[in-house]
């Protein structure tokens, strides 16, 4: 499978349900596969990143409209080039557009989700409960996850204060 980040802002889709919870391990549903779920450890009122890998087998593109978690008042999906380097400049995502046969990755690089106003702190070793949603542009779909709780990389940077909300 080829590997590379794509990213198109398209109007958010309103999403159905489902549910698959697996610890730390690939979540299939129908031809959609989420795999590779992490968070970073963080305090409780704290913003963690989220880090996954979504590869689409089906034989039409998915747009990616959300993960978000139960633990979070808010997430978001974001651009940014690198979020260690801490000058860097966060522009929000309405979605993530991942073609057929490939996989997407949401990492602290390029395409990345984060959730902010944490109920309570994420400790390292735990898990988190994820819900992630998609659309193939004739239904809306979800799924929820288990994501391990792991050590925030040094020099991570938020400064969502800088952010481009811009659609």
């Amino acid at each position: 499978m080829r590997r590379f980040p794509v990213a198109v802002a398209l109007a958010a889709l309103a999403v159905g349900s489902g549910f698959v919870t697996r610890p730390v391990s690939a979540a299939p549903t129908g031809k959609v596969v989420v795999s590779h779920a992490t968070v970073t450890a963080a305090p409780a009122n704290g913003e963690s990143a989220v880090m996954l890998s979504i590869t689409n087998n089906s034989k039409g593109p998915i747009s990616l409209t959300s993960v978000s978690s139960p633990v979070s008042g808010m997430s978001m999906m974001y651009f940014d080039q690198n979020m260690r380097q801490g000058d860097h400049a966060m522009a929000w995502l309405t979605n993530i557009l991942v073609q057929p046969g490939h996989v997407q990755k949401l990492a602290l690089r390029y395409q990345g989700a984060m959730l902010s106003e944490l109920h309570s702190a994420l400790v390292k070793g735990s898990t988190v409960r994820l819900v992630v949603k998609w659309s193939d542009f004739q239904s809306a779909r979800s799924l929820t996850i288990e994501a391990r709780v792991v050590a925030a990389p040094k020099g991570l940077h938020f400064h969502t204060s800088a952010m481009n909300m811009q659609m």
